[in-house]
């Protein structure tokens, strides 16, 4: 009996241990959410970055692309569901700080330390991933916001279109010139609507004024100086005082005035690497028409960054292997075969940027480059969103005339240091 016994024991405790080795040797799979970076061909070029991963790391992949504009929602309905993808793409405007103080990710830090590709990514970019001294994602793709003007209005204004403004002075100088009501073609978009586009374009006129939106340690906002009100009296005055944006202003962005530029009514508006594609389907005629510079400054140049990085879920139960499929997309060979093909996006590699011909040879391309440098963050901090939104409130209120530009930097700062400190 007691023999009988032994052989029971010993087989469940073979079971058991076939078992844990199965679980052991089970094959990771994860799943990976992407925002927008779809459309034809790129499914194909997806499997096969797919496809190659798998073989080299042996880790199963699921991919699920959504467009930019469900994307967020989507996202966040997975991490609120307690469902969230293994690794995601999340926007550097914000995304990453606000995910990451809801404990929805993973720190990166342990992996960023054995990584070769870390020295490589634009120190500038690790602000945008970076909550309460950790970071949690690791930048992707970038890009930077520029002046977009219209070559042969230009010319048309007696202006040479390879002497764009540099400074305040020739914008405002450039854009009366190129106005003419009476054909509805005007000099300078000024983005008023309620939108994120606003807030950008606020940022980088009050940065060049040598300014800055918060405090060093984010805790208090920083906008109400004598800086921050001159930023916001010339970029609001080139609406309601010297008429250059056309009327409309307060609902366009610059997604509206790439449209005007396309067919030759909007001179000089605030674009990036993104506009080349969507302003020649627009009009295909524009091609070789438009250009690229520095966007003009008071004190210093400045500029906007924006983005993409990946993220690892904290709830993955694959947390290595959502790593590596960051790391293999961030990696030197996949990023410049991407960049080669496509003809872009900007890779947050240096080493690939500074391998690419048309990265510093494309007229469009250099001045994006070389404003790199000189671009800043959004404010790392999970309340953004909301205090984005108050700066568009505060830039239209002025543009409506609801407010003086004085009044309305006044309000914001209340606005902005109330939900500062209520989180």
């Amino acid at each position: 009996m007691r023999s009988k016994s032994l052989v029971i024991l010993l087989g469940i405790i073979l079971v058991v241990s076939l078992a844990s080795i199965a679980v052991q040797a089970e094959k990771p799979k994860i799943l990976v959410y992407i925002g927008g970076h779809g459309g034809p061909g790129y499914e194909e070029w997806w499997d096969q970055l797919v496809a190659e991963f798998e073989e080299k790391y042996g880790v199963e992949v699921e991919y699920q692309i959504f467009g930019f504009e469900v994307y967020y929602d989507k996202l966040v309905a997975a991490f609120e569901a307690g469902t969230p993808p293994d690794a995601a793409l999340a926007d550097l405007g914000g995304w990453v700080p606000d995910f990451a103080s809801k404990g929805w990710l993973e720190p990166l830090d342990k992996y960023l330390e054995k990584w070769e590709g870390t020295k490589q990514i634009w120190p500038n970019l690790w602000e945008a991933v970076t909550y309460k001294g950790k970071v949690y994602g690791l930048p992707w793709y970038t890009d930077c916001r520029v002046l977009l003007y219209h070559k042969e209005l230009f010319k048309q204004a007696g202006l040479d279109p390879e002497k764009p403004p540099q400074t305040w002075d020739e914008l405002l100088e450039y854009a009366k010139k190129l106005t003419d009501p009476e054909k509805g073609i005007y000099g300078y978009g000024v983005s008023g609507a309620l939108s994120e586009i606003t807030t950008l374009g606020y940022m980088i006129f009050l940065y060049s004024a040598g300014g800055k939106l918060l405090t060093e340690d984010y805790s208090k906002a920083a906008f109400n100086t004598p800086e921050g009100l001159e930023a916001l009296r010339f970029y609001t005055e080139l609406y309601t005082k010297h008429h250059v944006s056309p009327p409309g202003t307060p609902g366009y962005t610059e997604d509206d005035y790439r449209v005007m530029m396309a067919h030759g009514k909007i001179a000089m508006a605030i674009g990036g690497p993104w506009s080349f594609p969507l302003i020649e389907i627009e009009n295909p005629e524009i091609k070789g028409k438009y250009a690229t510079a520095p966007h003009p400054w008071k004190v210093k140049p400045a500029t906007v960054y924006g983005g993409w990085a990946w993220v690892v879920a904290k709830d993955s139960k694959y947390k290595d292997a959502a790593w590596l499929w960051g790391a293999f997309m961030t990696s030197y060979d996949v990023w410049k075969r991407w960049a080669l093909k496509w003809g872009g996006p900007m890779p947050t590699r240096i080493d690939v940027v500074m391998d690419i011909p048309f990265f510093l040879e494309d007229p469009r391309w250099k001045p994006i480059i070389k404003m790199f440098p000189h671009a800043v963050a959004r404010p790392p901090v999970p309340q953004w969103p909301r205090i984005s939104r108050v700066i568009q409130e505060m830039v239209q209120n002025v543009l409506t005339g609801k407010m003086s530009p004085e009044e309305a930097l006044t309000w914001a700062e209340k606005k902005v240091n109330e939900i500062l400190a209520s989180s």
